[in-house]
């Protein structure tokens, strides 16, 4: 479980608006997807874990191929379940363990039974609530030297050639200078409290922001490695259990939030409720975004449909395709509202918007609602075509509209896409 960020947070400059003539460069849908992670527990073979096929159909139908796992060998599981999910196209961060030199090598044997698959490795996690010794060395300074061994070792590995090395999680950051020869990537672990959006709160609190500024003076790429909500409704305050459906905004909005900030990947908390927990008693069984019995809860089918929506191709490519960039504008966006531009391969655009309203009540445990904001979108030029989606729905689109350059939308307290064909495209 997550180390629980609960201190007063600094912004996240927001996306919120685009001035007009602006032409906004896009980020690839294929890009985008990639950023899409999850944490997994192959290494506990005692719970839902246990059935290695069901977690890579998970995966496949989730349309996410990148996992954070505790290195082979760190549990009862045996070697030829991560070489399984491996074969089935998933790619692996993997945590060490006490013994570097151990986690490595098995790393490199699953590097080499299938290459290509172990895309990173990440130091100890969460030294503050799990602390390590290394080298006579205790609580953090044990912990920061442990990561130059893995550093060095990693990059050292002919068998590991282009894997990344995630920075360890757990320790102050304010007295620390650099990562240099430690991590080619900071890593933050944050836990959005009291139901509360992932970057904007109306009372000021901004749980990404924090994350973010927290590892910002390393000037490194950033990994976000644990995220998330679990599905039991909490009250009261320094909680994070919501119900199903807000689960699934909270998810949603905090993978849009990270991708729109630049952070390379995000791992939510977690793919499986981990055992059946029916009196309610144990809040870490109930993080999955699937059931204990592998049923899909709300935000796992909003995923579905998300990376569906986002990986469906018209078949030819289409006007736009070329500069990548679109000059739209945005009239009427609060500032706790925020987008993403993507594009498809095919060259169609899909710009996502977001309002991050509270969907939760501490006080009562319950779900809030608030009426969406209403936003006019300028493209900048005419869409021949502008199909509406909401992933918390459906896959297919709610609305179409033709031959527009305006549009008026109302954005609710999680992503809705706009998928843009501009004039002079195909129409289909």
């Amino acid at each position: 479980m997550a180390n629980i960020l609960a201190t007063a947070l600094v912004a996240l400059a927001c996306a919120s608006s685009a001035q007009a003539g602006d032409a906004v460069r896009a980020m690839s849908a294929d890009a985008f997807i990639e950023t899409l992670a999850v944490n997994t527990h192959v290494n506990y073979t005692d719970g839902a874990y246990a059935n290695v096929h069901n977690v890579a159909d998970d995966l496949a139908w989730l349309g996410i191929r990148h996992v954070r796992d505790a290195s082979p060998a760190s549990g009862a599981a045996p070697f030829s379940s991560y070489v399984y999910l491996a074969q089935r196209g998933i790619k692996f961060d993997f945590l060490i363990h006490q013994n570097i030199a151990e986690s490595i090598e098995q790393i490199k044997r699953l590097s080499i039974a299938v290459p290509g698959r172990v895309a990173s490795v990440e130091g100890f996690n969460e030294i503050d609530n799990w602390p390590v010794t290394y080298g006579g060395l205790t609580g953090p300074a044990a912990g920061l030297a442990a990561q130059h061994e893995l550093y060095t070792r990693v990059h050292g590995a002919r068998e590991l050639a282009g894997v990344a090395v995630y920075d360890l999680t757990g320790y102050a950051t304010k007295p620390v200078e650099s990562r240099a020869n430690a991590a080619d990537y900071a890593n933050q672990h944050f836990y959005p409290q009291n139901g509360e959006q992932p970057s904007y709160e109306a009372n000021g609190d901004k749980w990404l922001g924090y994350a973010i500024e927290n590892v910002k003076k390393f000037e490194l790429p950033i990994v976000i490695t644990e995220f998330g909500y679990f599905s039991l409704p909490q009250s009261g305050w320094y909680m994070i259990g919501v119900d199903e459906p807000t689960q699934a905004k909270g998810v949603l909005n905090g993978y849009m939030d990270a991708a729109a900030a630049g952070v390379k990947r995000t791992y939510v908390y977690e793919l499986l409720d981990q055992k059946p927990d029916p009196e309610n008693k144990s809040s870490e069984m109930h993080f999955g975004l699937f059931r204990n019995d592998n049923s899909p809860k709300r935000v796992a089918q909003a995923i579905h449909d998300l990376t569906s929506i986002l990986r469906a191709d018209s078949g030819h490519q289409v006007n736009g395709a070329a500069h990548g960039a679109l000059a739209y504008s945005l009239s009427g966006m609060p500032v706790s509202a925020n987008s993403l531009l993507l594009q498809k391969k095919d060259g169609r655009f899909v710009l996502v918007l977001w309002n991050e309203t509270r969907i939760w009540d501490h006080a009562t445990g319950t779900p809030l609602s608030s009426p969406p904001a209403n936003v006019e979108v300028d493209f900048g030029t005419m869409a021949s075509r502008v199909d509406i989606y909401d992933p918390s729905v459906s896959a297919a689109p709610l609305a179409n509209h033709r031959d527009v350059r305006k549009l008026g939308v109302a954005v609710p307290d999680h992503p809705l896409l706009l998928e843009v064909t501009l004039a002079g495209a195909p129409r289909s």
